[in-house]
């Protein structure tokens, strides 16, 4: 599969508006999710206010909040975007060449290149979704977690830490909790994002802080930002 300038593994809130402020860049960008069906889907209706220019203003419609809407919205946002390559894939584990990240393996096999990798994996690592009862390996409601991704950084050395995050009943949706893995505070830079373990490596959104639609969309930008000025 042909090299990016920048991979960022998760389209949700962060790594969607990470991957969209790059592409506006002139960066060759590409979005790595496990779903196309999912692309920076809300669970809850978004509240402004939003980032000014954002993909999330974009997105947001106020005589429409229907969250289908709004998913819908955002991906062809993204799709038309120049620059950028939204596709459908499951990362298991990191590509490294001399100690550097320089992409990701895949579970459909194809390997995935890019000289920056950021993880923007939100609540899916090592992560049990709870409905009453019944326990599943799962990030949210009917999306598998990254199990594999996980037992690789572990592997390589990785902290983390473990949080529990609580989505409210909605129509046509149960509640439930999901408890899943964060990198340690130590393993994160938050000024400039880097997985200091790895050269190449970065991270955003609820898989470093935790924080709501409007403040991931902000990490995103400011993460893009970030990564604008070392491209050049």
């Amino acid at each position: 599969m042909e090299g990016y300038q920048v991979l960022i593994v998760g389209a949700g809130f962060a790594g969607s508006e990470a991957a969209y402020r790059l592409a506006q860049g002139g960066v060759r960008v590409g979005l790595l999710t496990q779903s196309l069906d999912s692309v920076m889907m809300p669970f809850l209706p978004p509240t402004p206010p939003f980032p000014e220019g954002s993909l999330l203003a974009q997105a947001y419609d106020p005589e429409d909040p229907r969250l289908w809407a709004f998913h819908a919205r955002a991906k062809y946002l993204l799709e038309g975007q120049a620059h950028l390559h939204l596709f459908q894939a499951t990362a298991t584990g990191l590509l490294l060449e001399e100690g550097r990240v320089m992409g990701v393996t895949t579970w459909e096999g194809p390997l995935v290149r890019a000289k920056r990798v950021v993880l923007a994996v939100g609540s899916f690592l090592g992560a049990r979704l709870r409905i009453q009862e019944v326990e599943e390996e799962a990030g949210r409601l009917s999306e598998a977690s990254y199990p594999d991704l996980f037992l690789h950084l572990q592997a390589l050395g990785f902290r983390f830490l473990k949080r529990e995050r609580a989505v409210p009943e909605a129509p046509g949706t149960p509640g439930y909790t999901v408890s899943y893995h964060a990198f340690h505070p130590e393993e994160w830079e938050e000024e400039t994002f880097r997985l200091t373990r790895l050269e190449g490596l970065y991270a955003v959104g609820l898989c470093v802080r935790e924080g709501e639609y409007a403040l991931m969309s902000q990490e995103g930008l400011r993460l893009a930002e970030h990564l604008l000025h070392e491209l050049g």
